[in-house]
C-alpha cells in the first residue's frame, strides 16, 4: 500500500489506528483528522531485525534500561510508568558499581565533597565522596539518621572519618533562611533571641561545612545524570561508584564511616511514577519520580549536580610519576636532574611582555 492509499484508509478507521504503508511504517490520524506518521527503526534494512539481528542487539546495549529502549526505539509511549529506575543496571552490574571489598580505601590525596539533607522525622543524610585524577566518583560513606535534633547530630558528624578534608559540602537550600524562631528569654530588659536558620545552629555546635546548593533541584535530571555516568558498561569502567560491604534490606541508622548503605538500599527502590488512565489514553510519558524513601538520593543529588571537581596532581607527584622509570633502572643521577628541572619549570612561568614571573 502506498501513502496515499494508506492516508484516505485512515478516514475509514477509528481515531488512533494504525495502517501500515511498509514495514516498519505506518499512518494514523489524531481524534481531530491530523496525520501521524510513525517511522520505525525496521524501516532501515541494516537495522532490520529479520535482515540484521545484530544491530538491535549492539544498539541495546547502549540504553540503561528496558524501558528507555521501548520509549525511544519502539515508539512505546507508556513504557516506564512505574519502573525501577536504578536497579536493573545496578543488578546487571555490580560488581563495576559497587565496591564491596573491605580493605578498599580512598586515595588520601583524592578530593573530598560531600551532599546534606536536613530532616526532622525524616533521616538527616551526611554523604561523603571521592574525586580522583581522571574525575570518577566514588560515594564512600554516609550519616544517616532520623529523629535527631542538631545538637545530637553534631558529635556525630564531627567523628565521621575524613570530615576534616571536605573541600564542600552542598546541601538542602531550605536550611539557610532563618526562620527557627529561638525561645524568649522572659527577663526583663533583655530583648528575645532573633530567629536562625538551621545551618547557624550547626555552625553554633561546631559543623561550619554547608554551602546552598543552587542548581538543577531535578529528580528526573539527577536520574538522568546518574545513568549517563553508568552508560555502555559493557564497555567500559562506571565514572560513579559506591562504596558498600554489606547491602542491607532495610535502612541502617547511624555513622557509616566507609560505607554507603542506606544510599544503595534508596536507590534499589527508586522508581517511576504510574502512568494514571489518562496518560494511558493521551500517550502522556510519565517521567517523574516517587518522593518517597529519598534523603540519601537528595544529598547525592546536590552532591552530584554541584559538578564535583576532579583531584589535580601536584608538581610533585608529576614529577614523580616521570622520573619512576629512570629510578627502576638505577639511574639516580639522571632522575634527579629530571625531577629538578620539571620543578623549576613548574615555578616558573612566562608572563605578558616576555618577563617572567614566579607562580
Amino acid at each position: 500500500m502506498n501513502a496515499e492509499q494508506a492516508l484516505g484508509k485512515t478516514h475509514k478507521l477509528p481515531p488512533q489506528t494504525n495502517v501500515k504503508i511498509r514495514r516498519g511504517v505506518t499512518v494514523r490520524r489524531t481524534d481531530k483528522g491530523i496525520p501521524v506518521v510513525r517511522l520505525h527503526y525496521s524501516a532501515l534494512p541494516e537495522r532490520d531485525p529479520e535482515l540484521n539481528p545484530e544491530w538491535k542487539i549492539r544498539e541495546r546495549k547502549l540504553y540503561t534500561s528496558q524501558a528507555a529502549w521501548d520509549r525511544e526505539q519502539e515508539i512505546i509511549d507508556e513504557a516506564g510508568g512505574g519502573e525501577l529506575v536504578f536497579a536493573e543496571t545496578l543488578i546487571t552490574h555490580w560488581n563495576k558499581i559497587v565496591i564491596s571489598d573491605p580493605a578498599w580505601r580512598p586515595d588520601p590525596r583524592w578530593r573530598v565533597e560531600a551532599g546534606f539533607d536536613y530532616g526532622k522525622t525524616n533521616p538527616t543524610v551526611f554523604l561523603r565522596a571521592y574525586r580522583d585524577y581522571e574525575g570518577t566518583i566514588y560515594l564512600c560513606g554516609e550519616y544517616y539518621m532520623p529523629g535527631f535534633e542538631i545538637w545530637q547530630h553534631a558529635p556525630a558528624l564531627k567523628q565521621m572519618a575524613d570530615i576534616r578534608k571536605v573541600a564542600a559540602c552542598y546541601a538542602d537550600p531550605s536550611i539557610f533562611p532563618q526562620v527557627v524562631q529561638q525561645s524568649q528569654s522572659g527577663l526583663p530588659g533583655r530583648p528575645a533571641e532573633r530567629a536562625k536558620s538551621i545551618n547557624e545552629l550547626y555552625i553554633e555546635q561546631g559543623i561550619e561545612l554547608f554551602s546552598p546548593f543552587v542548581g538543577d533541584r531535578s529528580d528526573v535530571s539527577f536520574a538522568a545524570r546518574v545513568m549517563q555516568h553508568w552508560s555502555n558498561l559493557d564497555n567500559r569502567e562506571p565514572s560513579l561508584k559506591i562504596v558498600c560491604r554489606s547491602p542491607v534490606e532495610r535502612p541502617q541508622p547511624g555513622l557509616h564511616h566507609w560505607d554507603c548503605p542506606n544510599l544503595l538500599w534508596e536507590m534499589m527502590r527508586t522508581r517511576r511514577v504510574k502512568l494514571t488512565a489518562q496518560q494511558l489514553l493521551s500517550r502522556n510519558v510519565a517521567e517523574a519520580i516517587v518522593d518517597k524513601d529519598n534523603h540519601a538520593t537528595d544529598a547525592c543529588k546536590y552532591l552530584l549536580m554541584s559538578h564535583p571537581e576532579p583531584t589535580v596532581k601536584t608538581m610533585q607527584e608529576i614529577a614523580a610519576e616521570a622520573i619512576a622509570p629512570m629510578v627502576q633502572q638505577g639511574d639516580l643521577t639522571s632522575a634527579a636532574i629530571r625531577y629538578q628541572l620539571m620543578m623549576d619549570e613548574g615555578e616558573i612561568r612566562p608572563a605578558t611582555l616576555g618577563r617572567r614571573r614566579r607562580y
